[in-house]
């Protein structure tokens, strides 16, 4: 005969302190990104740390929309990514595909929750987000912008930006699109001056904005050729995706590192999700051809991490093509190893020197 225990006993012997921190598994904890402290805008004070406001529209898609829920969906996640934390604290850690060793450890977030859009309006939604990443802005150290289609990077950027001058009117603002195309249109036949392949050249025309001040990363699509040769000639930075595949990310982006590095006072990088090629992130708008691969993108932003970073967003992740949910995932772990990751170095092992005479 089964034994059954007897729940009420067990129950009377057990206090909540009990299972307080006990690790959650993947799937559970809140709906924020990584798990983090709900607050509402409007009670947002100083802040001191990154904090996080998704941007659910997609109003602009021109081939498969489904943008505007790839907010929830990277919030949902990344709490995989923070329930690990709480089973491994503050071990140090080996990379080992790049032989580095760090730490993790939480950094100050919060989840703002989602920006104000207006699914057929696309002025109004443009006018709202901007307005409101301004105040988030203003009252955080650091911003995430969990995007819809890529348009909604012109709005949060002019309002990461204007915040940025009402500190310091002097303040210089880098800008790196990491995307396997330029965005760097004018018009659409469907949707006029403000779509997800205009936002680029949007951003440029903000007041006081500079070419040398922004870079184009990943590039892998063709493009207008007069469009390409007006990029070089004004001196906006541009590394191809062949490029990064060929000479490793810290070679090929040396020198945006230098040149905004030492022009800028602070940095906003957006990803559009398609940089990456379909066999790796399926669930985007575009299915991409040619793109990179998820270990070239990872060192993109281990690089990144050399500038003063203070804005980021992830863009056009669209999860109801991605049955695996593994785009979502892509998006969640980088934000991940770039927020929560600490004391980086190398670690010396011998399998990962490049000078053979070390090994």
């Amino acid at each position: 005969m089964n034994h059954i225990p007897d729940f009420a006993q067990l129950q009377n012997q057990a206090a909540p302190a009990d299972f307080h921190d006990d690790p959650l598994p993947g799937w559970a904890g809140p709906g924020t990104l990584f798990g983090t402290s709900a607050v509402a805008l409007e009670d947002l004070t100083e802040f001191g740390g990154w904090a996080v406001a998704g941007v659910p529209f997609d109003g602009t898609a021109s081939s498969r929309p489904g943008a505007a829920e790839g907010p929830r969906a990277i919030r949902n996640a990344s709490v995989v990514f923070a329930n690990s934390l709480r089973s491994l604290g503050e071990t140090e850690m080996l990379d080992t595909r790049t032989g580095t060793v760090f730490s993790y450890q939480a950094p100050a977030v919060i989840d703002a929750g989602d920006l104000h859009v207006y699914p057929t309006n696309t002025v109004r939604t443009f006018q709202s987000v901007a307005t409101e990443a301004e105040v988030l802005t203003s009252r955080s150290e650091s911003v995430v912008f969990l995007n819809g289609d890529h348009s909604c990077t012109f709005p949060t950027f002019a309002g990461f930006r204007a915040a940025q001058l009402a500190k310091d009117p002097g303040r210089r603002v880098g800008f790196i699109n990491i995307d396997h195309h330029f965005d760097f249109g004018n018009w659409s036949t469907l949707h006029g001056a403000l779509y997800h392949g205009s936002n680029s050249r949007r951003i440029s025309e903000l007041p006081g904005m500079r070419p040398e001040d922004m870079a184009f990363v990943g590039v892998g699509d063709v493009t207008r050729h007069e469009q390409f040769q007006f990029l070089q000639e004004q001196g906006f930075h541009v590394v191809p995706g062949m490029q990064l595949r060929r000479d490793g990310a810290a070679t090929a982006l040396a020198g945006v590192v230098e040149a905004l590095g030492s022009r800028c006072d602070v940095v906003y990088v957006s990803l559009d999700i398609d940089v990456l090629d379909t066999s790796a992130a399926s669930g985007t708008g575009h299915v991409t051809m040619g793109g990179i691969q998820v270990g070239d993108l990872l060192d993109v932003y281990d690089v990144l991490r050399e500038l003063p970073v203070r804005g980021l967003d992830i863009t056009e992740c669209a999860p109801r093509y991605d049955v695996s949910g593994s785009t979502a995932q892509i998006a969640a772990r980088l934000l991940f190893e770039f927020l929560f990751r600490t004391k980086q170095r190398p670690s010396g092992f011998a399998p990962w020197h490049t000078d053979p005479e070390t090994r």
